[in-house]
C-alpha cells in the first residue's frame, strides 16, 4: 500500500488505493474471533473523578470549566431505542477513513447486533465535504444507525475544529475522537485540541452528546517515542475529563504480544488484523 509523507512526519494515505481482497477475506474472520473471545484486557476508567469534568458534568479547571457534558452511559442508552435513529460522529485520522478499517468494521458489527440499517458518510479531505453515503444491512427492521465518518488523513484535531461546521453537520448522539498519531511534532497540543473541539460541539448542542476518545495504536517508526508522549498526554486529558469514555487501543496492541504484525510496513497504520483489533476494542468500550 502506497504512503505519501505529509508535513511534520505525519503520514497520509494515497486516496485511491484499497486492499479489497485481503480485507474481505481476513478481516471478518479476525474480528469475529476477537469479539467471540477477546485476548486483551481493557484499561479501566480512573476510579476518582477530578475537579475538571465529572460524569455529572461539573468542573472548575480553566479550559474545562465551561464544558457541561452529558453522561456517556445516558447518551449511549439511546441506541437501544429501536424506533429512534442513532447518530454517531467520528472525528479522526487515516486509521479509520477507509472501508475495512475500524470505523467501518465496528459500526457494521453494531448494525448487525442491533438489527439497524447502517448509513456511513465518508469524509473527503480534497473537497472538505462528505462523499456519497455507503449503506449496509439495508433490510434491517429497526431505525437506522448513521455514521458521519469525519476521519481526515494526515490531520490533527485542529483541522477538525477548522472544518467543524461541515464535519459535524447535525446533532450526534455519540462523538468519537480518534486523533493523536499526527501530533508527534507537538505532543502537548493534543489535549488542548480535544478540549477546543468538544467546546465547539457543545456550543451547538450543550449537554446532550456522549463522548469517547481513542488512545491510538502504537507507532514503531522514527516517531515512536514522540507518539508515546502523545499517548501520555491523551491519557492525562482523559483523567481530567472523565465524562469522556476512554478506548484504550494502545494497550490492546501492546497486550497482543506482536505489535509489528498488527501494523502495515510503514509501522504506523494498522494492518487488516490491527484494524480488526481496533474495532473490537471500540465495540468493547462502547458497550461495556
Amino acid at each position: 500500500m502506497e504512503r505519501v509523507s505529509g508535513a511534520g512526519g505525519a503520514e497520509r494515505r494515497a486516496p485511491a488505493l484499497r486492499s479489497g481482497l485481503l480485507l474481505k477475506v481476513a478481516v471478518p474472520a479476525v474480528l469475529a474471533a476477537m469479539l467471540a473471545g477477546a485476548f486483551f484486557t481493557m484499561t479501566p476508567r480512573p476510579a476518582a473523578a477530578p475537579a475538571a469534568v465529572s460524569d455529572a458534568g461539573s468542573g472548575t479547571n480553566a479550559g474545562a470549566s465551561s464544558l457541561t457534558l452529558a453522561s456517556f452511559a445516558d447518551a449511549m442508552d439511546r441506541i437501544d431505542d429501536n424506533e429512534r435513529t442513532f447518530v454517531a460522529q467520528v472525528i479522526g485520522d487515516s486509521t479509520g477513513n477507509e472501508q475495512g478499517e475500524w470505523v467501518d468494521l465496528a459500526f457494521r458489527e453494531l448494525a448487525l447486533r442491533l438489527d439497524r440499517p447502517l448509513v456511513q458518510h465518508p469524509w473527503d479531505v480534497l473537497s472538505s465535504s462528505y462523499l456519497a453515503p455507503i449503506t449496509f444491512n439495508a433490510e434491517a427492521s429497526n431505525a437506522p444507525l448513521i455514521v458521519w465518518n469525519g476521519s481526515a488523513s494526515g490531520k490533527t484535531a485542529a483541522y477538525s475544529l477548522t472544518h467543524i461546521d461541515a464535519l459535524v453537520p447535525g446533532e450526534p448522539d455519540l462523538v468519537i475522537l480518534n486523533h493523536g498519531l499526527n501530533n508527534v511534532l507537538e505532543p502537548a497540543q493534543v489535549g488542548e485540541q480535544f478540549t477546543s473541539l468538544i467546546a465547539g460541539i457543545e456550543q451547538r448542542w450543550p449537554a446532550t452528546i456522549g463522548y469517547a476518545a481513542l488512545l491510538e495504536n502504537p507507532r514503531l517508526d522514527q516517531y515512536a517515542a514522540a507518539h508515546d508522549e502523545v499517548i501520555g498526554h491523551v491519557a492525562g486529558w482523559l483523567v481530567e475529563h472523565q465524562a469522556v469514555r476512554p478506548i484504550d487501543v494502545h494497550s490492546a496492541y501492546l497486550e497482543s504480544g506482536d505489535v509489528p504484525a498488527l501494523l502495515l510496513p510503514d509501522l504506523l497504520h494498522p494492518a487488516p488484523v490491527g484494524s480488526a483489533l481496533t474495532a473490537a476494542t471500540v465495540i468493547s468500550a462502547l458497550t461495556r
